[in-house]
């Protein structure tokens, strides 16, 4: 089970640990798959868990993470996708979502054992 699973969104953006994570729903359709890698993040398939996770780049700063969450808003939403943005890395996106009536549901950091892993890479 996916962090955007247990938060009952299609998509999750967040930030933990110094690392910002874009989650999909567990199984997510190849359409929104191909959505997020449009957006300039980077698809990293988890074989162990048969599972696929985009990450921020490493190399962005804040500006083009907020840039990419300004434009997934729109585009995710469009698609008919429910997206959620931690407040801690959403910023002016999170506001934006909130403002266009489609409210993100506050995220936690969960435990590291809560969910599947991440690695920075």
């Amino acid at each position: 089970m996916t962090l955007a699973d247990e938060h009952d969104v299609d998509v999750l953006v967040y930030h933990r640990d110094g690392t910002n994570y874009v989650d999909s729903r567990t199984s997510a359709p190849e359409h929104l798959l191909k959505l997020l890698d449009g957006l300039g993040l980077d698809r990293h398939c988890m074989p162990e868990e048969a599972d696929t996770l985009h990450q921020v780049p490493e190399h962005w700063g804040e500006m083009a993470m907020k840039q990419m969450a300004d434009r997934a808003i729109p585009l995710l939403t469009g698609a008919g996708y429910r997206l959620a943005i931690d407040t801690v890395f959403g910023g002016t996106a999170h506001r934006a979502a909130r403002a266009a009536g489609r409210p993100s549901p506050p995220v936690t950091p969960p435990d590291a054992g809560s969910h599947r892993s991440r690695r920075s890479l």
